[in-house]
Formats: C-alpha cells, structure tokens, sequence
C-alpha cells in the first residue's frame, strides 16, 4: 500500500514559536498536545517497508517517530530550499545521533552547492551519512513505488532555488508545495496542478497578512490562505476539496486563537492539513 503520511504542518519554527510570548503561542506552550511541528510529509511504501520524507525539519525525531507503527525505515529525503526549517533536520542523521549511512538527499543544484559549503553537512558527506542526488526541474525520479517530480517556485533564494513536488503512485498524486512567495504570474500553472492532481498541500503560512505586527511582511513573502480562497473561488466543489492548507505561521489564527478562521476555511469548501492525516495514492 502507497501512502503518504503529513509529519508537520507549521512554519520553520513550528507551533509555540521559539522566543513568542504572545497570545497565539501562550496556550500551546502549556498544551504538549497543541504543538505543530514544522511542515513535512513522508511516502511510505509498507510493502518494502521503506519511506522518503519531504523536507528535513529541526523537529525530525518527533516525525520519524510518527512512523514507527509502519515498521519502515528511511530511504532518502527530498528538500524543497534552504531555509532552516526544511534541511536542519539532516544534522540529526549523523554519528552523534542516528548514526545513519548512506541516506540519499534529493536536492537542486544549488541547494547542493549549498549543502556542501556548510561544515556540518559537508561532514555528513564526507562520513558516508547521506549522498548527495543533484535533481533538476520537472525531472522524473523513481523510488519504490512513487514517482517523484521536482517543480521550481519562486520564493526568496537567497540560498537555493525553491521547489515544490509532485509525489505520484498507482492511486494518484499529491502536490507538496509549502512556500511561495505568490500566486501572481503563477496562476496558470496553479489551476493546472489542481486539474492534474488529487491533493494539493500548498502555503498557508498566514490567514491574513495584518497578523504580521513585528516584522516587515515585504521581508518574508506568502500568499495568505485568505488570498488564495479568494484566487481559487471559482473552482467547483471537487477542486475545492483537493486544496489544503499548510506551513502555518505561529500568529495564524486558523491554528488555535479564533476558530472563525478555520470554520471559514471548511465553508469555502476548502481545507486545513492536519498532521498524522494519511493519503492514500
């Protein structure tokens, strides 16, 4: 059985927000169970009882152990950019830690230039911990039973260029796609990735941008599920139903300070990604 499995659903820093003493993060840091853990998913194959995960976050132990009941192990790990929430979590594969070998990394070439300059990465080469794969735009890549299909998107690279993945089986294809800067000029390819796929896990990193008080939104763009509802209106019922939201920020209310955003949400017919959720493809 082919499946994939949501290991997180929040912005790099996951839910509370290291440092936040505001009001959104005050109830999940007294509530073990309202923590969110930074956005990722994992395909698992049961049969050869092997799993590729998408996107090495920081909080990478409490989602391996999300997978335990399925009895498989780590087969490689595909990385969308360069930003800290989605390529930490390979420090933990290492000797100090899990003790890993030979762990393919799927990454875009200049996320591999990247990877490579750092010190603690370059070591975990070295050491024969992961091997670097170099991967490129619209490439087709096979593992077990998934056909795995990187597209560039735009979004700060600063660092790396940006990807999102298709993720296809016999069953059908989810779109893991967690960051992007916006919708504008993307559209098109947008409304195509809803016709051609069964599940679409795209940025819901904010409800509404005004909840962004300390920071300069200009400084870390994302288009806001607010936005993206109003983009996507004219989609019917069935396209409506492939989208859900995730990479939610600590301030977004849909998460935990006003349950209105979220009942909007599934009013709109669209939805929320919750973590340990399964798709089936």
């Amino acid at each position: 059985m082919s499946k994939v499995v949501v290991l997180g659903t929040a912005q790099d820093g996951g839910v509370p927000h290291a440092g936040c003493k505001e009001a959104c993060c005050e109830s999940a840091w007294k509530d073990m169970l309202l923590h969110r853990y930074p956005s990722s998913i994992a395909a698992v194959c049961e049969e050869s009882k092997k799993f590729w995960i998408f996107d090495a976050t920081p909080d990478i132990k409490h989602q391996l152990n999300i997978l335990n009941k399925y009895k498989s192990n780590l087969s490689g790990i595909f990385l969308t950019h360069a930003h800290i929430g989605h390529f930490a979590g390979l420090t933990s594969l290492g000797l100090e830690i899990m003790n890993l070998k030979g762990i393919s990394v799927y990454v875009m070439p200049i996320m591999e230039k990247f990877l490579k300059k750092s010190p603690f990465i370059k070591s975990l080469i070295n050491e024969g911990v992961i091997k670097v794969r170099s991967i490129s735009d619209k490439q087709k890549i096979s593992v077990g039973p998934f056909l795995v299909e990187p597209f560039n998107v735009p979004h700060r690279n600063e660092l790396s260029e940006t990807v999102g993945y298709k993720v296809s089986a016999s069953m059908g294809s989810i779109v893991y796609l967690p960051d992007i800067d916006a919708w504008q000029g993307w559209e098109k390819k947008l409304f195509s990735l809803v016709e051609e796929n069964n599940y679409l896990f795209i940025d819901g990193t904010y409800f509404k941008k005004n909840e962004i008080k300390k920071r300069n939104i200009k400084e870390i763009p994302h288009p806001s599920i607010y936005e993206s509802m109003k983009l996507l209106s004219c989609l019917d019922s069935n396209g409506k139903n492939k989208i859900y939201f995730t990479h939610f920020n600590h301030t977004n209310s849909v998460i935990h300070s006003d349950p209105s955003s979220g009942r909007l949400v599934a009013e709109k017919g669209f939805n929320l990604l919750k973590e340990k959720k399964v798709f089936k493809i």
